[in-house]
């Protein structure tokens, strides 16, 4: 666990906690290239003062109290144009509302297991906010797992987004 945490420690620009998660930021230049759950990551002070300022306003997105509904980073997606396209679908659901991955690949004319490997592979989750999408049946997953820490912080957005998931 050592190396791991080590690694964490020089891969990315900021990693801290929340009540939600321990969170990575990682940027090139300015932008924002990538937000990972790191289970049992030792915290990382900011590297630079936009790696503070975007993990400041993370912090107030998830910090319940304020009930903020978005969240302006300057992004830099290294995506395919499917995955830009499905990203940009999630961007446009409402704040405290889901979409199920049927209901987004029909838009999209593909298949809903494209739409959630697309889910699953998405750099940015909480600004392109794949938590909002469902499977048909239930909550689905989160970042590619079906169950465990990464489905319960799919459930605490959900959540603090006001989605009744009963």
């Amino acid at each position: 666990m050592k190396n791991e945490k080590s690694r964490y420690e020089q891969q990315y620009d900021v990693v801290f906690t929340t009540e939600l998660a321990t969170i990575g930021l990682l940027f090139d230049g300015e932008k924002l290239i990538r937000i990972k759950y790191l289970d049992g990551a030792a915290e990382k002070a900011p590297s630079n003062k936009i790696a503070k300022k975007a993990k400041e306003k993370i912090e107030a997105y998830l910090d319940s109290r304020l009930k903020l509904k978005t969240i302006d980073i300057d992004v830099l997606l290294d995506v395919t144009p499917f995955q830009f396209r499905v990203l940009k679908q999630l961007q446009k659901i409402p704040h405290g509302e889901t979409r199920t991955y049927g209901e987004i690949a029909k838009i999209l004319k593909t298949s809903p297991r494209a739409v959630g490997n697309a889910c699953r592979n998405n750099p940015l989750p909480i600004i392109f906010p794949c938590h909002r999408v469902l499977a048909a049946n239930g909550i689905g997953g989160y970042d590619g797992a079906t169950s465990g820490s990464l489905l319960s912080i799919k459930k605490c957005l959900l959540e603090k987004e006001g989605v009744n998931l009963a």
